[in-house]
């Protein structure tokens, strides 16, 4: 009674797999041949070397501020030492925002990040499910999430969805 239900079940499960049809892309590759995508990346980058700027600016005045506290403390007065002390902490605070509001998990890099990359992952996407549904593909795996150990090369869609998106 065990072993029938075993090959039922393996029958069930044979018949499930073995009439699908599978194949993969190489998301990274397609992400790294697709211009939108590059354009996107440069636009990014420039954008995070202003940031990367603006930061760097304002922590080296706030270190060359400290700085000259510490070298003029021992002569300053009392009255002199709160407003230095005052001003390097609102500027640490700034700093602090900035670091929240620009570079932060929901600051303004992110959602630049978002706004640009979104456009262009929904695009390849949409090619992806073009190729699987002309092709009649079932699944359609990334090989790059690293679930694909061996696939040989006559399952690879990379180059159909790059065909795909380029045509559009």
């Amino acid at each position: 009674m065990k072993k029938l239900l075993i090959i039922a079940i393996i029958t069930l499960m044979a018949g499930n797999v073995f009439g699908q049809k599978f194949g993969y892309v190489n998301s990274e590759y397609i992400l790294s041949q697709f211009d939108e995508f590059i354009e996107a990346q440069n636009k990014l980058e420039i954008e995070g070397k202003k940031l990367e700027q603006e930061y760097y600016r304002m922590a080296g005045q706030l270190d060359s501020l400290k700085q000259d506290y510490e070298r003029q403390k021992f002569l300053m007065t009392d009255v002199n030492k709160k407003t230095k002390e005052n001003e390097m902490m609102v500027l640490s605070q700034k700093l602090q925002d900035f670091q929240v509001n620009k570079l932060g998990p929901q600051g303004e890099f992110y959602q630049k990040q978002q706004t640009l990359a979104d456009p262009v992952l929904e695009k390849v996407n949409k090619a992806i499910k073009a190729v699987g549904e002309a092709n009649g593909y079932d699944f359609i795996f990334d090989s790059v999430a690293g679930n694909i150990l061996y696939a040989k090369d006559g399952f690879d869609l990379t180059e159909k969805v790059l065909i795909e998106l380029n045509r559009k």
